[in-house]
């Protein structure tokens, strides 16, 4: 996911809470005109700063907060609602927390790669991407038993040769920024795409000067959900176990918006269910 910088929040503060998330129709074969929700979590432990510098390595078991409190959280929450969920983890987690890496399919989710250590991806040359590409998947497929079928790039904007290099390695699709928006589409080798935008991370929320009040990022979430629903249309959320994870009221928060969803009759689906969809 994004590294949200002083400027990302300034950038935060000007724009409104919504709407979010929200597709024109998706109206494609295997989802005949129905809304579909996706919840999708990004990061896992201390990769992110390893890559950034501030750590050189994995704090003792027990002492990273994501790993400790925010992913078992995360976890009963998608559990109560019977919820399968996306989660796109660093690379580099495969090796130093194999067994988090497990969990995620051992419940049923489904595991993308978000790079290796979190890097700016969009800022990678061509043999960077495709070495980091290449040494994380093979990671994550070694900890989890089976290779990852999506990708998010780190910092949210791939490059002109990520289609490429996510088709080559056997991914299904892509789950980075779009280019249309939130309509899902197919990139030119043929990988589905299936986008997100800023104001439905939590981090575009609660990571300003002044963080938001869960109250508010469930209304503004709630909101869009009913938009989506509405026109038959795709809404997506990025958390972090990090941000939400970590923080009851925001994982009740989370919970509020699957339940509306739920509530609603939204289908939820995993990203990769999503990209299933999609015509050829």
């Amino acid at each position: 996911m994004k590294t949200f910088t002083a400027e990302t929040r300034r950038r935060g503060d000007r724009l409104p809470v919504g709407p979010l998330c929200v597709s024109a129709s998706l109206r494609r074969k295997s989802f005949t005109e129905m809304a579909v929700a996706c919840f999708t979590f990004d990061n896992m432990g201390e990769a992110a700063d390893v890559g950034a510098g501030r750590l050189s390595g994995p704090l003792p078991d027990g002492e990273e907060p994501s790993l400790a409190i925010g992913y078992p959280a995360l976890f009963e929450l998608l559990d109560r609602y019977g919820v399968r969920a996306s989660f796109f983890v660093e690379g580099w987690n495969g090796q130093h927390h194999p067994a988090a890496v497990r969990a995620i399919v051992a419940r049923g989710h489904e595991l993308g790669m978000h790079g290796w250590t979190h890097e700016v991806w969009e800022a990678l040359d061509a043999d960077a991407e495709q070495a980091l590409a290449t040494r994380a998947t093979d990671a994550l497929a070694q900890a989890a038993g089976t290779s990852p079928v999506g990708f998010r790039a780190p910092g949210g904007r791939r490059t002109e040769r990520t289609d490429a290099i996510l088709s080559g390695l056997g991914y299904r699709y892509d789950a980075s920024l779009g280019d249309a928006g939130m309509t899902p589409s197919r990139l030119p080798s043929g990988l589905a795409q299936v986008p997100f935008v800023w104001p439905g991370v939590d981090g575009f929320h609660y990571l300003r000067p002044t963080p938001a009040e869960p109250a508010a990022v469930r209304e503004g979430w709630v909101a869009a959900l009913r938009k989506a629903a509405a026109r038959d249309g795709l809404f997506v959320t990025v958390c972090h176990a990090a941000i939400t994870g970590i923080d009851p009221a925001r994982v009740a928060a989370l919970g509020a918006v699957i339940e509306a969803a739920q509530a609603a009759g939204v289908t939820i689906r995993t990203v990769g269910e999503v990209a299933a969809g999609l015509p050829a």
